[in-house]
């Protein structure tokens, strides 16, 4: 994400990633003026948590 931010030309305050085997989903987020990366430490595993997982992605896709 900290190299995503010197690509990225938006006025979004933060950018968002995800790391995933394609089972077991993770977030997490860069506050580009404190340049301060957070790791969220929540696991979703699909199919189990997948309804909260599109949830969060589009919620992702919202803010943008």
């Amino acid at each position: 994400m900290i190299a995503l931010d010197s690509w990225v030309e938006s006025e979004d305050s933060i950018l968002y990633g995800a790391v995933t085997t394609g089972d077991i989903w993770q977030f997490g987020s860069f506050h580009r003026s404190s340049r301060v990366v957070t790791q969220h430490l929540m696991l979703y595993r699909v199919p189990t948590d997948l309804e909260v997982l599109m949830q969060i992605l589009v919620g992702i896709l919202m803010e943008g």
